[in-house]
């Protein structure tokens, strides 16, 4: 269990409070052991009126001759600090009593809101590492004993199907955790896991009713895509756990197939393309060589042409491009290749090439 009050959080409520005060500020534990002050040499020694603050719950002004009843005591004000109405520790501010009552409350106030930071941050970073634990046993097909069960109840939610997985990779390197932020903000009170998996890649596991709603999240997180510069990989739907490591590496697979034209990729869209991975035959090799001698320019004429399901239209308003001048570009790829993208075999054709020549 996380120590609400460490040593470590004292010394920091010390030297941040010091370097606003003319005061020594004194961090005391419920049993009475100074955690940490601007007088080291107090530092794990006990302090009576703080046991006695931890026990009431009341504030204790010390003055001259109160001092003097108390073991290791100096003139001051201690107060309770208090974490959801639980007393977790004392501060104890050294001066004259009477001229620290203006201030008493302020650094009473001040304390608890770093204590609640402190623990909120903690108890992220654990829901954190929680979650990533929890992922990777589910993506390697470890077998779910009693402590990975643990840690599955211990999530905010019911670890229900059906799932869906999503990549998220930032092509360039990350120099702030706005983009997770963002993330974050989307998947708020959503039943859904979401964590980091390197340097720039991203999961989500989204679980039971997010999966109806994941079109619209992957909308919102579209929206940042030319900010962030990222792609986006989609997995499949699946209903079992069991079925989770396929669904990770479709997912990882799509992600391998969005490139500067296409930044969002569904496993569905490319699955027949998984059918020649990994393949360098020289048939493969050679049947690539028929989209190679394309221009870039013609390379993302025919991409949005595919992109638009062969629609001129839609292709050439995507492009903002007049539809005379889509039509030339498709006759010089026609000329260029030998295949015609404006028949239903020749564009099949072109459409595997193109894919496979963009994974070599």
């Amino acid at each position: 269990m996380y120590k609400l009050l460490s040593i470590k959080l004292a010394e920091e409520i010390v030297h941040q409070t010091m370097m606003r005060l003319h005061h020594n500020i004194n961090v005391i534990s419920n049993d009475g052991v100074i955690l940490a002050s601007g007088d080291k040499e107090r530092v794990d020694s006990i302090h009576e009126g703080a046991i006695q603050v931890a026990k009431t719950g009341r504030p204790l002004y010390i003055d001259e001759n109160l001092a003097k009843e108390f073991y290791n005591c100096k003139p001051g004000i201690n107060l309770p600090i208090k974490y959801h109405e639980k007393i977790i520790g004392v501060i104890g501010i050294t001066g004259d009593p009477n001229e620290l009552k203006e201030i008493a409350n302020l650094v009473q106030l001040t304390t608890e809101m770093m204590v609640h930071q402190v623990i909120t941050e903690s108890k992220s970073e654990w829901r954190r590492k929680n979650g990533d634990f929890i992922f990777k046993a589910l993506i390697e097909n470890v077998l779910i004993d009693s402590s990975v069960q643990e840690r599955i109840q211990k999530l905010p939610f019911p670890l229900d199907g059906p799932y869906l997985i999503i990549l998220i990779k930032q092509m360039k390197d990350a120099t702030s955790n706005t983009l997770t932020l963002n993330i974050e903000n989307i998947l708020y009170r959503q039943p859904a896991l979401f964590g980091q998996l390197n340097l720039n890649e991203y999961y989500l596991l989204l679980c039971g009713s997010t999966v109806k709603n994941s079109k619209e999240i992957l909308k919102q997180i579209i929206k940042f895509q030319k900010k962030f510069d990222i792609h986006i990989g989609v997995g499949p739907i699946v209903d079992n756990l069991e079925e989770l490591p396929y669904a990770f590496t479709s997912a990882k697979t799509a992600l391998t197939f969005s490139d500067k034209y296409q930044h969002t990729t569904y496993f569905e869209d490319v699955e027949i393309f998984t059918l020649f991975k990994g393949r360098k035959s020289y048939e493969i090799n050679k049947f690539i060589t028929k989209v190679q001698g394309l221009t870039e320019k013609l390379t993302e004429t025919l991409t949005s042409y595919f992109e638009s399901n062969l629609q001129l239209n839609i292709c050439s308003e995507k492009l903002g491009i007049h539809r005379h001048t889509l039509t030339y570009r498709l006759n010089k790829i026609h000329e260029i290749t030998g295949y015609n993208p404006q028949t239903f075999e020749d564009a099949f054709v072109l459409k595997l090439a193109l894919t496979l020549c963009k994974q070599r």
